[in-house]
């Protein structure tokens, strides 16, 4: 189980938010300017066999591409840490799978030791 359903980092706001993969599809789910307390982004990356990746960050305070239009891997897709932050400027992580007609959450830490991962392959 998960105590807070994702992934708190702590960094200043605008805080460049860069994607880890590829999404066909990405939007706010909820925003300021639609009358939500919070901007929370949202990005759909489906496999071929039909499974899909969600990834949230929330807290933003902008994105940075169209909604609903596709991104690639490593796209600055959001400045973060800004939008109802509480006591410390912070973003907010979700991963989650839907596969098989059932959505399961994933701890995000998992994406974050991939890239860190690979960022020291590409350096050797």
């Amino acid at each position: 189980a998960e105590a807070h359903g994702g992934l708190d980092i702590n960094h200043p706001a605008g805080t460049p938010i860069w994607t880890p993969i590829a999404f066909e599809d990405q939007y706010l789910f909820n925003s300021l300017g639609g009358g939500d307390n919070n901007n929370r982004w949202r990005g759909i990356h489906t496999w071929p066999n039909g499974a899909r990746w969600v990834v949230q960050v929330h807290h933003v305070i902008r994105v940075l591409a169209e909604e609903h239009a596709p991104v690639p891997a490593g796209f600055r897709i959001a400045d973060g840490a800004g939008v109802l932050c509480g006591s410390h400027e912070h973003s907010h992580f979700v991963f989650k799978i839907e596969d098989y007609g059932e959505e399961i959450l994933l701890d995000p830490w998992i994406l974050f030791w991939q890239m860190y991962r690979d960022r020291e392959l590409t350096r050797a």
